[in-house]
């Protein structure tokens, strides 16, 4: 792991010093390796798409090779092979490999980076024709790239009840902070990001298939829902500019990191 460690920052230095083709040929490497290692020693994985998304946006090769990699990728699950990545077998560490990487979830990464969410809509529906029980499996990241493609038919037979979750973190609220203190996880915040994306979804297909009123009112039943005004003000957010939740936790973690 300290090699690619040693490596990644050679990267990073390669880019920040406008060496874009060299730092392409390292990524590449990087990326093939990472895709043959066992589960448990993949967290580098975050930063090699991070530096593909940096480098993209310098270097249109650089984009050119992510798009190549992307569609090997799809050619891959289309195959059959639904992950990336090797398992931990029989290996002495096994009892603590990390669950192996879906391969579409690489992806539908993939298609975030290039700004392709038709390319992840598109292959969903290819599985919902071919392989409905992988489908069921992945739903849950691809619903947004179908609702935004406008395949709202597609996205309303696998959306789940929008508000399904709703007692369950209302119920979350009664012991856990939406902000904890430092070290600790947001749980609260991450789950109610959660039931919102569930509920944007729904009401995206309401509001798709010509029922505004019944989006409103979906609307409307959350908010009523939920057990305060902190987590009411904070979903009315998330409802209006998706992500907001997630830049709040970043925001104070990143505040709380200067103060320390």
């Amino acid at each position: 792991m300290r090699g690619i460690d040693n490596r990644l920052t050679r990267l990073m230095t390669l880019r920040e010093e406008g060496l874009h083709a060299d730092a392409l040929v390292l990524l590449q490497q990087l990326f093939a390796e990472t895709a043959q290692a066992i589960a448990a020693t993949r967290p580098g994985h975050f930063m090699l798409m991070l530096e593909w998304q940096f480098l993209a946006e310098l270097y249109p090769p650089a984009r050119h090779a992510l798009k190549n990699a992307r569609d090997e990728q799809i050619r891959l699950l289309l195959a059959g092979d639904l992950h990336w990545g090797r398992d931990g077998g029989s290996t002495p560490q096994a009892e603590f490999v990390f669950p192996r990487a879906s391969r579409f979830s690489l992806i539908a990464e993939m298609n975030d980076t290039l700004g392709d969410t038709r390319s992840t809509a598109e292959l969903f529906a290819q599985l919902d024709a071919s392989a409905p029980e992988l489908a069921r499996q992945y739903a849950w990241q691809a619903l947004p790239a179908v609702v935004e493609s406008g395949n709202f038919a597609l996205a309303e037979r696998y959306r789940t009840a929008p508000l399904a979750h709703l007692d369950m973190v209302n119920a979350l609220a009664a012991s856990h902070p939406l902000f904890p203190a430092p070290g600790r996880p947001p749980r609260l915040a991450a789950e109610l990001m959660n039931l919102v994306k569930d509920v944007r979804i729904a009401v995206a297909v309401l509001r798709g298939q010509g029922h505004g009123a019944e989006a409103d009112a979906l609307c409307a039943a959350l908010l009523a829902g939920l057990a305060n005004d902190a987590m009411r003000a904070l979903a009315q957010r998330e409802l209006n500019a998706p992500g907001s939740i997630t830049a709040d936790i970043v925001n104070r973690q990143m505040a709380q990191d200067q103060q320390a």
